[in-house]
């Protein structure tokens, strides 16, 4: 089967699965889908029989807004880690390339229930999780995820707690 094209979605949707896949995030992606915003979701929107890394990377270069759902188990995926990097080097390409607030490669941080002092610094609820990573991938692939945390928490978004919402 055909992948679809790069610009078939305006919204990637970056979150883990476990933690916000059926709940949170379905709720938000039917909320875009009824404003005929057209986010990509993995699970929805990748070809069968595609690869998954390759698909991904395209979704991400092809779409014009990220919504990064930030949740406590977020960083224990070396995936959900990787897609952020993406995110952030296509954020900051477009922003260097004079695109930065024009709409293009925008990213919307969710802290759900986290704060961004959270995840700020390999915060408290990130600290074993890269603990881990440390000991399994390079130097370089590790300092990466804690520059791209450090880039989305800059980021003004959202926090969401128990249903409740405020404004980073």
């Amino acid at each position: 089967m055909k992948p679809p094209a790069a610009s078939s979605h305006d919204v990637f949707l970056s979150f883990r699965g476990s933690d916000v896949r059926n709940t949170f995030v379905d709720h938000l992606y039917a909320a875009l889908r009824r404003r005929r915003v057209r986010p990509f979701k993995d699970d929805v929107d990748l070809g069968r029989g595609e690869s998954v890394r390759e698909g991904i990377s395209r979704a991400i270069e092809g779409s014009s807004f990220y919504v990064v759902v930030l949740t406590r188990n977020y960083a224990s995926s070396a995936w959900c880690l990787d897609e952020l990097v993406k995110i952030m080097r296509c954020s900051s390409r477009d922003n260097h390339n004079g695109g930065g607030g024009g709409g293009k490669n925008t990213t919307f941080p969710i802290f759900y229930h986290l704060s961004p002092d959270d995840v700020s610094d390999v915060g408290f609820y990130y600290k074993d999780d890269f603990d881990r990573h440390k000991r399994r991938y390079t130097y370089e692939r590790v300092d990466g995820w804690i520059q791209a945390l450090a880039w989305v928490v800059g980021v003004a978004g959202w926090v969401v707690t128990n249903r409740q919402y405020v404004c980073t």
